[in-house]
C-alpha cells in the first residue's frame, strides 16, 4: 500500500472497497452525470483491465481530495502515470490539496521509474487549466474525440 504523509497531516492512500460510496459523493463534484452503479461499475472494470488505482487524501478523517491513474506504455511517453481523475471537494479549494494530489503522482512516478505524468481535461475546464499551468504544467498536445 503505497500511504505518504504530508507535513500539514494529509494522508494519501488507496480507496478501500469500504470507501467507495464516500469516494463516489466527491466524484460526483468532477463527473456530475455519473450514478453510483456506474461508477462501481467503471471502478472494478478499470481496476481489473487497467490497473486503475483510486487514491484519497484525508485531512484527519475527513477525505478532501480524489486522484485515480494508471500506469500507460506507448511510443510516445514510454512508460508514465496517467491521471484519469483529479477532484477537490468544493470547500477545500484553493488550500494546496490538489498541488499535493500532483506532488504524490510525480513522486509515485519517479517511485515506479516512469518517464513523466499527464493528463488530459477538458478544453471548457479554466479553473483547472489554470490550475495546472500555475503548478507548471504545460499543454503539449491536444486531445480528440469522436463519439458512436
Amino acid at each position: 500500500m503505497n500511504t505518504l504523509a504530508t507535513s500539514v497531516n494529509i494522508l494519501f492512500k488507496p480507496i478501500t472497497e469500504e470507501e467507495l460510496l464516500q469516494a463516489f459523493v466527491l466524484m460526483q463534484q468532477l463527473r456530475e452525470d455519473i450514478t453510483l452503479e456506474d461508477f462501481l461499475f467503471v471502478h472494478s472494470k478499470a481496476k481489473q483491465c487497467n490497473q486503475y488505482t483510486l487514491i484519497g487524501a484525508y485531512d484527519e478523517e475527513e477525505l478532501v481530495a480524489l486522484m485515480g491513474y494508471r500506469i500507460l506504455y506507448d511510443y510516445v511517453h514510454g512508460k508514465h502515470l496517467y491521471i484519469d481523475d483529479l477532484v477537490v471537494s468544493y470547500k477545500h479549494r484553493g488550500q494546496g490539496f490538489g498541488a499535493q494530489m500532483l506532488t504524490y503522482a510525480e513522486a509515485n512516478a519517479a517511485k515506479l521509474l516512469c518517464n513523466g505524468v499527464r493528463l488530459s481535461t477538458g478544453v471548457s475546464n479554466t479553473e483547472g487549466i489554470r490550475f495546472y499551468e500555475r503548478e507548471g504544467w504545460q499543454l503539449k498536445a491536444y486531445t480528440y474525440k469522436k463519439g458512436f
